[in-house]
């Protein structure tokens, strides 16, 4: 057939055509391929299964997938930065609300009304700037204040405070207190008990009267202007630089028949100290002259110092009690003006 065809083109003729045949299918007239048709195809099979590409389509491939990479990791990134806030939010119990919310509630420009809105906030929450609250406030745990607390009017049941600096404080009730220092001047309008002890480092100064129930103790010196004293004990040596002016009511005195018919007594000073006079008269003689009588009786016989003034007298004694002592002369005295100065000491 290729000699025919190859003819046929030379010459210009059609080719003939080729005959067909029937096969039958019992294999024993299956058509042989030629073995340079089968190598042939292997070698094509051979170039398809073994294809290898250019350094260019290899970079090409190689940006691609380091693209793919980098946008699944920005991807995976926003979400994870995304979710921590959300976990922190959802760990603090913070509430976020927008300004609409904020706005119905009252926080952003109107004033705080019967808005029928509740706000909760969550424990570890911040405020960074400054919160009005126009209505009252209730807190059920306690405040903690870092810095200055100003309050033009406070009502406080029971406060607990360290170092505190009033400058007016009004009490109406009772204060108990530990320690209590007073920088400058303490004003008491109304009185003053104090049942411990009172250590005052110190000048005190006393404007008006001091009354002390019990005993005082001074362990200095004591100087005052007058000094009164109704019962005044020295267990020690007691200085005096002045004078001592005993002060009181005169005591009785009676007159003794040594003064004569016509004679008298008189007595001036008190029960401590003064001075009894005489006047005899007619028939005086030795015996008793005056009787003197204390205001205040003596718990015991005292000391009495009865001393003559003027011109001599004679021979005289006395005799003493607790309630008084007597003046006696032994011999008779010449009618006259006699005196007797007395001082008595328990």
């Amino acid at each position: 057939m290729a000699k025919n065809t190859d003819s046929t083109q030379s010459t210009g003729e059609l080719p003939a055509p080729e005959v067909l045949t029937v096969q039958s299918d019992d294999g024993s007239q299956a058509p042989k391929i030629a073995a340079a048709t089968l190598s042939k195809r292997a070698k094509a099979m051979r170039r398809r299964v073994t294809y290898r590409p250019s350094h260019k389509a290899t970079f090409i491939g190689l940006a691609v997938i380091i693209a793919v990479l980098a946008i699944n990791g920005g991807i995976i990134a926003f979400i994870l930065s995304g979710k921590a806030p959300i976990e922190g939010t959802a760990n603090s119990s913070a509430v976020t609300l927008s300004s609409s919310v904020l706005d119905t509630l009252g926080v952003s420009r109107n004033a705080v009304g019967n808005t029928k809105e509740e706000l909760s906030i969550g424990p570890n929450t911040k405020f960074g700037g400054t919160i009005l609250v126009n209505g009252n406030t209730s807190i059920g745990g306690e405040l903690t204040l870092n810095k200055k607390l100003s309050a033009q009017d406070a009502t406080v049941t029971t406060l607990q405070a360290g170092n505190t600096s009033v400058q007016t404080l009004g009490v109406n009730g009772d204060i108990t207190a530990t320690n209590v220092n007073v920088r400058t001047d303490l004003a008491v309008v109304g009185a003053t008990r104090l049942q411990g002890a009172v250590t005052i480092g110190q000048l005190l100064t006393v404007n008006n009267n001091v009354n002390v129930i019990g005993n005082l103790a001074v362990g200095g010196t004591l100087t005052a202007r007058t000094f009164q004293a109704n019962n005044l004990i020295s267990e020690n040596t007691l200085t005096i630089g002045g004078h001592i002016i005993t002060a009181g009511a005169a005591p009785n005195v009676g007159r003794g028949g040594a003064v004569g018919s016509s004679g008298s007594v008189s007595i001036s000073g008190n029960d401590t100290a003064g001075t009894v006079a005489v006047n005899t008269g007619t028939g005086a003689g030795n015996g008793l002259l005056a009787q003197v009588a204390f205001r205040t009786s003596y718990p015991t016989i005292p000391h009495v110092v009865v001393t003559p003034v003027g011109g001599p007298i004679g021979s005289f004694y006395i005799t003493r009690t607790a309630g008084g002592f007597n003046i006696y002369v032994a011999n008779a005295v010449s009618p006259g003006g006699y005196a007797f100065d007395y001082i008595v000491m328990q």
